[in-house]
Formats: structure tokens, C-alpha cells, sequence
């Protein structure tokens, strides 16, 4: 259950027309040290700006406020939610479409921070970063936006620079794994060719075309000629003849 001294009143839940009326933005705050939570509520108090309407301990906690009244930005202590996270994440954008997550985390690996974006998260700051930071990241991802502090900005986009070279070198890997005669059957296939018509052109065997298509099929993984065509196309390995209607 929730400490009574952490949450507000079953009276504050029933003021979301007068929050409205203000356009505060509506938080909940997240993290299993009580201090940490009550500086961090007074902080963000300060203005008219948000409105802190619970203060909890876990995220289970934070789902049993979500349940009962309108919360704009969840602001989240990785830890808070332990191995958890990325659950609870789903969990939130399930039952609460409307709420956002921000995590608020330490040196986490990027693979985990990426795995909490691709959860739902909207955003994640580290939090040797300022008040005033934090304040102009909720009010961004009450925008729609998605943020992140620099280094985990680079983080991330170094990440996706190495899945970018990865499926480059991949889609070398592959080119190479067709013959010279398989890529020249497929450029004809690309033509429009049959089989029979193939054979005639490169003085082969229908049998020994056949042979190869089924080949540049398997090696590819796809189940048609022309899906082995639109493969080796759109990764340049031929030209587009394929002929229009």
C-alpha cells in the first residue's frame, strides 16, 4: 500500500478540472529515497508550472495513481523499478496512453536505455543534471518530444552507426555469396525472361538455369523469382528492367 504521508489526499484526485484550468502538468515521482523525492517534489513546485500529485517509492505504486486520476509525465528512478523497467514502461502506456515516462538514471548501458526507449520511454536524464534541465525536459515530452542527455544522445547514435555498418557488411556478405552467373541470371529475370528464354540467351540447359535460380533462391530466403529480383534491386546488386504494364 501506498504511506499516506507519500500521496495526496483522495481530495487532490478529484482536482484535476482546477489543474486543468492552470495547465499544470501533472507528475508523479518515482525513487526509493524519500528525500531525494520530497526535494525533487519542491523543486518542480515552485511556479505553477507542474504540479506534483504523488510522491511514491515504486513503480507498482505509481500504477495504483495512474488508476485513479490524470498523470501527464511519470518521472522514474531506474533503479526504482529495477530489472523492471521496461515491463513497466509497457504497463504505463497500456493503462495510462496519455502519461509519459521520464527515467531518471545514473551511467546505465546503452543497450538498457535503448531497450527502456523502445519500451515507451520519452525520455532520459542523468541526474547530476540540472533543475532546470529536468524542468525543460518535461515540459518537451508533455510536447511529444523525446529526450535524452548528450552522452547518451552519442551513446546511442554510435549504436545505431554500428547496426548501420553491420547490415552494410551483411548485404556485402550476401552479394558475395551469389555467383557472377546467378546475379546475371537474375539481371535477365529482371527483363522478364522464362527460364527457356535465359537458356537460349547464355547457351545453357533449362535444367542448369533452373538449377541456379532455385540456388540464388535459397541463398537468399525468399520463395519467387521476382522477390530474389526486388531483393537484389533495392541493395543495387542489379538495375530495375523489370518490365511495366
Amino acid at each position: 500500500m501506498i504511506d499516506s504521508a507519500e500521496r495526496e489526499p483522495d481530495d487532490s484526485f478529484k482536482s484535476v478540472d482546477r489543474s486543468s484550468e492552470k495547465g499544470a502538468l501533472r507528475l508523479v515521482i518515482v525513487d526509493h529515497h524519500q528525500l531525494f523525492r520530497d526535494c525533487l517534489a519542491s523543486g518542480l513546485a515552485e511556479g505553477q508550472r507542474f504540479e506534483v500529485v504523488a510522491k511514491v517509492s515504486s513503480g507498482e505504486e505509481a500504477l495504483e495513481i495512474l488508476a485513479r486520476t490524470r498523470v501527464d509525465v511519470l518521472l522514474m528512478a531506474m533503479e526504482s523499478a529495477s530489472e523492471g523497467a521496461c515491463g513497466l514502461i509497457r504497463e504505463v502506456g497500456e493503462k495510462s496512453p496519455g502519461s509519459k515516462v521520464v527515467l531518471l538514471g545514473r551511467d546505465e548501458s546503452e543497450e538498457r536505455v535503448l531497450d527502456c526507449f523502445q519500451a515507451g520511454a520519452s525520455g532520459y536524464l542523468v541526474r547530476d543534471q540540472s533543475l532546470e534541465d529536468l524542468r525543460s525536459a518535461i515540459e518537451a515530452v508533455s510536447n511529444g518530444k523525446t529526450i535524452c542527455s548528450p552522452s547518451v544522445a552519442h551513446s546511442l547514435c554510435e549504436r545505431l552507426a554500428r547496426l548501420g555498418r553491420e547490415r552494410r557488411r551483411r548485404t556485402k556478405l550476401d552479394y558475395l555469396m551469389l555467383t557472377p552467373r546467378e546475379l546475371e541470371i537474375l539481371g535477365l529475370i529482371s527483363e522478364g525472361l522464362s527460364n527457356q528464354e535465359i537458356a537460349e540467351r547464355l547457351f545453357l540447359s533449362v535444367h542448369t538455369v533452373k538449377n541456379h535460380v532455385h540456388k540464388t533462391l535459397e541463398t537468399l530466403g525468399v520463395h519467387s523469382r521476382w522477390a530474389a529480383v526486388q531483393h537484389a534491386v533495392e541493395r543495387g546488386w542489379i538495375k530495375d528492367r523489370r518490365r511495366r504494364s
